[in-house]
């Protein structure tokens, strides 16, 4: 089924009112890796029990000291009988406290160059030797943690593709995450379990509460709108400018959208510049609303209400800056774009342990 088949589907499941179909990390990202990478016998294993069972998955790919360089492992991972071995540390892993497993980029041969010796597994989180520690951001949500293996244990069946060949399941990750950030590569929904022995309305109540709260969080947009009309006396030729150029920002990634959409419909693939302009796009836009935002309230943005706009729009503010960082930051989404879609040359690398590869990430 192809992505015009899948809006279609969308849309006919909205007008019949259903219950949207199982979402998160599992079913838009392990998922397709395992159809490319994974086993048969681990395609029986874990997709139903995402799909039916509501088993949940994180990402365990950033270090500490990495940064970005995903390539910059020092977890590593000996084998130990039938089993691995796995010590060391990750980094902001949303709901690892939370989850069933976690996909774990882990060093499994310490002397081969930065981007080899790697391999790629699913480890269940909830063992002995695995200790999760939360991160408190500024926004004061710790939806982030840190996690730390000390002897975890792996059984060599839960090795997603080849040993010492991870990082090209992990370029697969990489290429499946940007895609997550155009409007049709899927579906939004609730992020966790279900109880299957709820019944329908059960189920149909609970999804009908998350999105009344969403309503009620509503969009940076409308948060704006609100300000102005509390504050809006003051609104100036530069505040209006302002106001126009996100009107313009928000229309162009639309009709970027729809040139994409309809080039696939003719069959005609573009050639992936779309995830990693939507997300640069995305970035832009969350910039804008903020300093929008902060310009509208005048010296009434350096207060935060405990209700009301400005305290949502204070929220959003603080978190602002994890849109240009998530997923890859500005900077990666740019490098790809310059090296990948104009073909321009590559920068040099700085890590003397890395090695050249065809369409790597460094």
């Amino acid at each position: 089924m192809d992505r015009v088949d899948v809006r279609a589907v969308r849309e006919e499941r909205k007008k019949l009112g259903a219950l949207a179909p199982p979402s998160g990390i599992g079913p838009s990202l392990l998922a397709p890796m395992l159809f490319r990478h994974g086993t048969d016998d681990q395609m029986r294993r874990f997709l139903p029990a995402m799909a039916w069972k509501g088993e949940t998955f994180c990402q365990m790919l950033s270090e500490p000291e990495a940064g970005s360089d995903l390539a910059g492992v020092t977890t590593t991972a000996t084998l130990d009988g039938d089993e691995w071995v796995i010590n060391g540390s990750k980094i902001w892993t949303s709901k690892a406290n939370e989850v069933d497993y976690g996909m774990l980029l882990a060093r499994t041969d310490p002397k081969a160059p930065k981007h080899r010796g790697l391999t790629f597994f699913l480890i269940a989180r909830d063992q002995p030797g695995i200790d999760i520690r939360p991160l408190r951001t500024m926004t004061g949500a710790a939806s982030f943690n840190q996690v730390f293996f000390d002897e975890a244990r792996i059984p060599v069946g839960d090795v997603i593709g080849i040993p010492e060949d991870g990082w090209t399941v992990t370029r697969t990750f990489l290429a499946l995450e940007k895609n997550s950030y155009n409007p049709d590569a899927h579906e939004g929904g609730p992020f966790g379990k279900v109880d299957l022995n709820q019944t329908c309305a059960q189920l149909q109540e609970r999804e009908q509460g998350r999105r009344s709260a969403a309503a009620q969080g509503r969009g940076a947009g409308q948060l704006i709108a609100d300000l102005i009309d509390k504050h809006g006396h003051g609104i100036t030729e530069l505040t209006r400018a302002r106001r126009a150029r996100l009107h313009t920002w928000r229309r162009v990634m639309g009709y970027t959208n729809q040139r994409v959409r309809a080039s696939r419909r003719q069959g005609n693939p573009l050639p992936g510049f779309e995830g990693p302009m939507s997300k640069l796009t995305v970035s832009t836009i969350t910039r804008e609303q903020r300093d929008l935002g902060l310009e509208t309230q005048g010296p009434h943005g350096m207060l935060s209400d405990e209700h009301g706009a400005s305290g949502q729009f204070h929220h959003f503010f603080l978190s602002s800056p994890a849109i240009s960082i998530a997923g890859g930051t500005d900077e990666i989404q740019r490098n790809h774009l310059a090296e990948r879609i104009l073909s321009l040359p590559k920068e040099p690398l700085s890590d003397q342990n890395s090695v050249v590869i065809k369409d790597e990430e460094t």
